[in-house]
């Protein structure tokens, strides 16, 4: 089992059995000793640093702006989710943005120690009649009020 591991993974003691993979940008992320410590040992062990392949960046980017997820989401966090399907591992992070655009693009993904996110779709929707408002819209085309961010969730059911 290949696993792609997001900075959190390096915060606390876990332990995975199978392959390990991050990114340069996760690296670049951890500040902390004890972190810096668990990266420099799990390399000495196999842990592989390596880039996603192009492509997977731009489907991860896409991918995100769809869920809007986009917003919320650091360039480390792409370029995770691109490696994810770079190498067809599991990706394994507590962010719930994460893990959500992970599931949109039907990338396996491993929680750490918060619960597992629900798929969800992020859409702009009026705070005065509740009508769902176009992306790039400032207030309801409907009724002039403000928009506010809601998810909703996305099952297999229509």
């Amino acid at each position: 089992m290949k696993y792609i591991l997001d900075s959190s993974y390096f915060f606390g003691d876990y332990t995975l059995d199978g392959e390990l993979f991050t990114t340069p940008e996760v690296v670049g992320e951890l500040k902390d000793l004890a972190s810096k410590m668990r990266y420099e040992i799990m390399t000495e062990n196999g842990l592989v640093v390596t880039e996603p392949e192009a492509e997977d960046v731009f489907a991860a980017t896409n991918a995100a702006l769809k869920s809007g997820d986009a917003r919320v989401l650091s360039d480390t966090d792409i370029s995770v989710i691109a490696l994810g399907l770079t190498l067809e591992g599991t990706v394994v992070s507590d962010d719930f943005a994460v893990q959500n655009v992970c599931r949109h693009l039907k990338i396996l993904s491993k929680n750490i120690l918060q619960r597992k996110a629900k798929k969800r779709v992020w859409k702009q929707i009026c705070s005065g009649c509740g009508a769902e408002i176009p992306e790039g819209e400032s207030d309801c085309p409907i009724c002039g009020s403000a928009p506010i961010k809601r998810g909703t969730e996305k099952t297999g059911r229509r």
